[in-house]
C-alpha cells in the first residue's frame, strides 16, 4: 500500500499481483490531478454520496452515486475531486491490459478493441456486486492471486458483455455460441459458484465448462498454474478470511460455510495458504489499529 497526498486528498493505492490496481480516494477539500492516462481500462465510481468530476473528451463529467465512469486504455483525463468536506470517498480500479488480453485470448481479441462508447454508464446489480467483491477481496490482508483473479474476471465479463464497446457485437455473438468466456474461465466461475458444496465433483465442473475431465484438469493447470482443487481451496480460504474479519461466526461455522467437510481439513488448508491458523488470523486482524 502506498499513500499519496496533495493538500487534503489522500489516495490508498494497492497493486494486486499484476492483475489490477485498486484506489480509494479520500478528499476533505478540493484536489486536482494533472493530466493522466493508464495502459488498461479504468473504472471509477463514487461511494458515500461523493460527487467528483473528470475532464476529458472536451467536457466535464460528474461521477455521482449511481454512475460508473469508464476510461478506455490510454485515454487522457484530468481528475477533479469535490470541494465539499463532507463528501469523501471515490474508488477506482485499473485493469491491467495483460489480464484483459489473457481473458480474451480464446476469442482472439485484446484490450485495444474494447473502446467503450459511453463515458458514463449505469451499472447493473451484477456489475455492482462484482465491484463490491473485488474491493472486498482487495481489502483482505493476505488475499491470494486466486481471489483477485475470480473477482476481476467476473467484473470484466460483466463489463464486456453488458455494455456497448467497439467489439461488443462480435463478443456477444461469441458469448451466445459458448466461446466467451473460455472453458477454463467458465470452470473458474463454476468453482466459485459451487464453492460451498463439500461434494463438488470435478467431472461435473468439467462438463459445465465443455471439456472432458482429463482435458479440463490439464487445460486448467496450463492456464492458472495450479490444479482445480488447489484453486478451489485457495478460494475457500480467501472467503474464510473475509468472514473471519467481518462476521461473528465461529471458526467451525465458517469452515462449513465455505465448503470444507470437517474442521481439521479447514485448519490445515488455512494454515497452508495463510501461514497461520484461522483463530490466530482473526485475533491479529482484531488487534490491528
Amino acid at each position: 500500500m502506498s499513500l499519496m497526498a496533495s493538500g487534503t486528498c489522500v489516495t490508498d493505492r494497492r497493486d494486486h499481483f499484476g492483475l489490477c490496481t485498486t484506489l480509494r480516494v479520500a478528499t476533505a477539500g478540493y484536489y486536482e490531478h494533472s493530466d493522466t492516462e493508464h495502459p488498461g481500462l479504468e473504472l471509477c465510481f463514487a461511494a458515500g454520496g461523493t460527487r467528483h468530476q473528470r475532464r476529458f473528451r472536451g467536457k466535464s463529467w460528474v461521477v455521482a452515486d449511481d454512475a460508473l465512469m469508464v476510461f478506455n486504455a490510454r485515454e487522457r483525463h484530468v481528475e477533479e475531486c469535490s470541494a465539499n468536506p463532507d463528501l469523501r470517498d471515490l474508488r477506482a480500479v485499473i485493469v491491467h491490459p495483460g489480464f484483459v488480453d489473457d481473458l480474451l485470448a480464446d476469442v482472439r481479441m485484446n484490450t485495444d478493441e474494447l473502446v467503450f462508447d459511453d463515458a458514463l454508464i449505469r451499472p447493473t446489480r451484477s456489475l455492482q456486486a462484482a465491484l463490491a467483491a473485488l474491493f472486498s477481496a482487495a481489502a483482505t490482508p493476505g488475499t491470494s492471486h486466486v481471489a483477485i483473479d475470480c473477482a476481476l474476471t467476473e467484473l470484466v465479463i460483466e463489463l464486456t458483455t453488458g455494455f456497448k464497446h467497439g467489439a461488443s457485437a462480435e463478443l456477444r455473438a461469441l458469448e451466445r455460441k459458448g466461446y466467451y468466456p473460455g472453458p477454463v474461465t467458465r470452470a473458474q466461475a463454476v468453482l466459485r459458484d459451487e464453492m460451498a458444496s463439500p461434494d463438488l465433483d470435478l467431472r461435473q465442473v468439467a462438463g459445465r465448462a465443455g471439456l472432458s475431465k482429463f482435458h479440463f484438469v490439464r487445460a486448467f493447470r496450463e492456464k492458472t498454474g495450479i490444479t482445480p482443487i488447489q484453486y478451489l481451496n485457495r478460494l475457500r480460504v480467501d472467503v474464510a478470511k473475509q468472514k473471519l474479519q467481518s462476521s461473528a461466526q465461529t471458526v467451525t461455522e465458517i469452515a462449513f460455510d465455505v465448503g470444507f467437510a470437517d474442521i481439521s481439513a479447514f485448519n490445515k488448508a488455512f494454515k497452508r495458504h495463510a501461514g497461520t491458523s484461522p483463530t490466530q488470523y482473526r485475533n491479529i486482524f482484531r488487534a490491528a489499529p
